[in-house]
Formats: structure tokens, sequence, C-alpha cells
């Protein structure tokens, strides 16, 4: 009896070595079928594979606070801006294991370039540095504006501004230089850009126009 456990032992083991292999080869064949039809629905809406943007990966790397790397870059125009989209992977370890993070970001073109401005959802924990405070109890409550200019920040976040952030609570957002950026959990998906992108339209489209002529800068990007 304890002959033949012994003897199943190894079988056991080759079953689940062979089990974990048939698995990985699964999702990598599902993993292929996915980002091939993502490609055929990018091309199609008239995008195309470009290389890594320095820029925008860095900001990538200071939105996670992470270095990474862009694993698959998209480039196209929406509603007459261009724009530019990405995977992003970056690795974190405790000292004993690392873990891999899939994040992406969506960035849409400003005709100059602004001060740097952010907004993310407000945490309830104490952050180290200032959070603008604006005249909207709900606002100020929900969400974080990074911002070192206390009048250039309140001039883009003004009272309509502050409804169309509150309509659309899951976006966090910012402005580096004339990147108008979002990010996202995960490499992107087509219908999740095309959301972002439309509530991104209508953020860049309430930049009053005197922030624009008052703080732009010329841009050669």
């Amino acid at each position: 009896m304890i002959a033949t456990f012994a003897l199943l032992i190894p079988l056991l083991l080759l079953a689940f070595v062979f089990g974990v292999v048939a698995l990985v080869l699964r999702n990598g064949r599902r993993q292929r079928a996915w980002q091939q039809a993502r490609a055929a629905q990018l091309a199609s809406l008239g995008c195309y594979l470009v290389p890594p943007d320095p820029w925008l990966e860095q900001v990538a790397g200071s939105v996670f606070r992470a270095g990474g790397e862009v694993t698959e870059a998209w480039a196209g125009s929406y509603h007459g801006r261009n724009m530019y989209l990405f995977d992003y992977r970056y690795v974190t370890s405790n000292g004993k294991t690392q873990s891999t993070h899939l994040r992406n970001l969506v960035a849409l073109y400003l005709p100059v370039a602004l001060p740097p401005l952010m907004v993310t959802q407000e945490t309830g924990r104490i952050f180290k540095g200032r959070d603008l405070e604006l005249e909207n109890a709900e606002f100020n409550d929900r969400f974080r504006v990074d911002c070192d200019d206390d009048r250039y920040g309140s001039a883009v976040m003004h009272p309509r501004m502050m409804e169309c952030v509150l309509y659309n609570p899951g976006l966090q957002w910012l402005i580096s230089g004339n990147a108008f950026v979002t990010w996202g959990e995960g490499n992107f998906d087509v219908p999740d850009v095309h959301a972002r992108l439309e509530a991104m339209t209508r953020l860049i489209d309430l930049i009053p126009p005197f922030v624009l002529r008052d703080y732009g800068q010329p841009t050669y990007r």
C-alpha cells in the first residue's frame, strides 16, 4: 500500500504541473485574443500603435509613485483633439515578495501647456501637502485638488467644473503640461476609454478661455 502511494506521488505532481501549464497556455491564448480584438477596435477608430511617450511615461510614474514601463501605446484623435493611451506595468516589493500591477492612462492634448493640477478622490486620510479648499462643501468632502497656485486652481475649478466632476465621481485626472490625463486599473479596454474620453472632453470644454490665455504657455509637443 505504501509503495503504491509512493508511486502515485510523482504521477500526481506531474498531473498538477501539466494542469498549471495548460492553464497558463489557455490564459495566454485568451489574453492574445483579447488584445487582437482590442487592436481591431482601435484600428477601426483610426488609432495606430506608437512608441512610448517619455513625458507621459514620467507622468505615469508620478501618478503611481513607482517606476515602470509602457507595454503598449496607441494614438489617434477624438472630437478634434489628439489623444494618446497606453498600458503601464510596474512592480512593487515588500522585501519578501513582488507584485506586478497593471494600469492604464488616457490623455487628450490641450492647445497650450498649463500649470500642474490634480483632482483625486478624497480618501479620508490626512494628506501631506496642500489641498485646495473650494466653495462647494460636497466637492471638498469627496475630492482633493492639488495645485500650487490657489488663484489658478480656483479659476479652473469653478462651480460648473466642480458639478461636472461630481457627476463623474469615478474619474481622477490631472493637467500636466499640455496633457489632460486620466488613469484606471488594469489594461485599458475600448468601451471604458470611450466613456472616459467623453467625460474628459466635457471637463476640458469647461476650462475657461481666460485660463488658457493667461496661464497657457506655447507647446511644441
